[in-house]
């Protein structure tokens, strides 16, 4: 072997041969197991003696590797490692002595070490790139192999706000590196939060039952009274009108979906109130942060609900603030002190699946304010009976105390019958949680009110409803075709800090949902 990128290569496909041949036979690769070799070793799950299933195929090593020739004790290690699974391979079972076995560990133990070098040095690499907010070699370390770690994705985004403030106050375009480098970003937040914890529940998916008038009459009545979406009469099945949903409905919950440096309000302060709509006097690095966290929700359900990333588009996302003793006025972004019972399939039928990312923290930032998933009451438990008011009589004073019925008024009334034939699952924010579900009837949700302080979320939800061609055709500047139409496409729709009509506004936001997947993706995955 002329040097490590031929060695890689070698080594993949070799170790990838043994995995299918592994797979596809049933056996391991020695009839018994000797004594000297170690657990926990590299090779561990291939050299067990008893059958089993086949360990994880072997990711793919890098070939474009940039580091120096093998030395003539790494080469001889190599031929014995690739003897020995050819011998394998060819002799079948009982083929391989004890002292191969022996001298294959050794070689694999060698080559392990090797690459645990060879990586130590992209990192130092990697981090001296970021350092220098040199993005091309950032980029070229990445695509080689280099595996951004937190810290290594947190500088790279910094270096990228960096590279935009210098950008703007150059007046110059923004360069191609900029998403290029985004796109690495993205790929590493999704890693990253597929390693943590991650409550799910599997619930089956639910829409509005087809009835006669009388159901006709529920669905109208339910229209003009929050109180009664609770008595929707549903039936199994996802409605997800004009889109292509996952058939499978479910709740998720991240306990830390972000980390506390990724929502600090120190660091992102208009991220309390932000809107897409009004961008002017928004700092880059929270524009830029916002979007980060958008597209992590968005590669989460594509990953959750198995479906094509391009086929995910963000319809909303928006900053809420809720104030106790407030009342919400206006749209959805508005404050107030609760969120009244609903679905969000029904609120907006484009709404496929929903999310909150929770800036704050309940006991902490705010008192109440729990997210309350609102079911049916299973059959088999006891529903709570709505208390009942009466008047009395004289010959209430002969009866017991205790056989008095409860008498309720106001807000506890209203909350007893709210809650009646219902079970209610809390979850109760912390700072960097987040909730995504699907977002048909299955998933009736409401936020308790809130009792004292300010709780700060951010909603975001996502269709499956395709872009017609003809939207983009009408744009003046449509599907991005190169890095460098990307860029022009982050800096006109979201980085420009410019002053804006309402109508213009609205039309910017509405180019930028409809090309979200295109600047949010490598030109490779349009």
């Amino acid at each position: 072997f002329d040097n490590n990128s031929t060695m890689r290569v070698s080594l993949s496909v070799a170790a990838l041969l043994l995995w299918a041949t592994q797979s596809v036979v049933g056996f391991s690769i020695f009839t018994s197991t000797p004594s000297t070799v170690s657990k926990g070793s590299t090779w561990e799950l291939g050299l067990s003696a008893k059958p089993q299933e086949a360990p994880p195929a072997p990711a793919a090593i890098s070939s474009t590797s940039t580091d120096t020739p093998l030395s003539q004790s790494e080469d001889a290690a190599v031929f014995k490692l690739l003897a020995t699974l050819e011998k394998r391979l060819e002799q079948g079972p009982g083929s391989v002595s004890l002292e191969e076995v022996q001298e294959f560990q050794k070689s694999t133990d060698l080559l392990v070490e090797q690459m645990k070098q060879q990586g130590a040095h992209q990192t130092k690499e990697l981090r001296t790139a970021l350092k220098n907010m040199n993005l091309a070699k950032v980029i070229q370390l990445v695509e080689q192999g280099a595996e951004m770690d937190v810290a290594t994705t947190n500088a790279a985004f910094w270096a990228v706000v960096q590279t935009v403030d210098r950008a703007e106050a150059q007046d110059q375009p923004l360069s191609a590196e900029v998403p290029q480098m985004l796109h690495h970003i993205f790929d590493a937040d999704l890693r990253h939060l597929l390693s943590r914890e991650k409550i799910s529940k599997n619930i089956t998916c639910m829409q509005p039952a087809e009835e006669g008038l009388e159901g006709k009459a529920r669905r109208m009545n339910y229209l003009f009274d929050d109180a009664a979406h609770k008595d929707l009469n549903l039936s199994p099945g996802r409605r997800c009108e004009d889109g292509n949903c996952c058939d499978a409905c479910s709740r998720n919950i991240f306990p830390t979906f972000a980390n506390p440096a990724e929502i600090s309000l120190d660091s992102f302060p208009e991220l309390a109130k932000l809107t897409f709509n009004d961008l002017e006097r928004v700092s880059s690095a929270t524009i830029i942060q916002f979007m980060r966290l958008i597209e992590r929700v968005r590669r989460t359900i594509a990953h959750e609900y198995g479906l094509p990333l391009k086929t995910i588009l963000p319809l909303q996302a928006y900053s809420r603030k809720y104030v106790a003793g407030t009342t919400q006025q206006g749209g959805g972004g508005g404050e107030g002190d609760f969120v009244t019972l609903h679905t969000d399939e029904a609120t907006h039928s484009g709404y496929h699946y929903s999310c909150v990312i929770y800036l704050s923290t309940q006991g902490e930032d705010f008192e109440g304010g729990d997210f309350v998933f609102n079911d049916p009451a299973p059959e088999e438990e006891e529903a709570p009976k709505p208390a009942t008011v009466t008047a009395a009589t004289d010959d209430d004073d002969d009866e017991e105390e205790e056989d008095e019925p409860e008498a309720l008024t106001g807000e506890a009334l209203e909350d007893r019958i709210r809650t009646a034939g219902r079970k209610l699952t809390p979850f109760h924010p912390t700072r960097g949680a987040a909730v995504i579900f699907s977002s048909g009837w299955e998933n009736m949700h409401e936020v308790d009110k809130i009792t004292s302080g300010t709780r700060y979320a951010v909603p975001c939800f996502f269709t499956t409803c395709p872009v017609p061609e003809a939207a983009y055709d009408q744009m003046v500047v449509g599907k991005p075709k190169t890095n460098v139409d990307i860029a022009d496409d982050w800096l006109h729709l979201l980085l420009a800090h410019r002053r804006e009509t309402p109508v213009e506004s609205v039309g910017r936001v509405k180019e930028l949902l409809m090309k979200w997947h295109y600047m949010c993706a490598p030109l490779s995955e349009h």
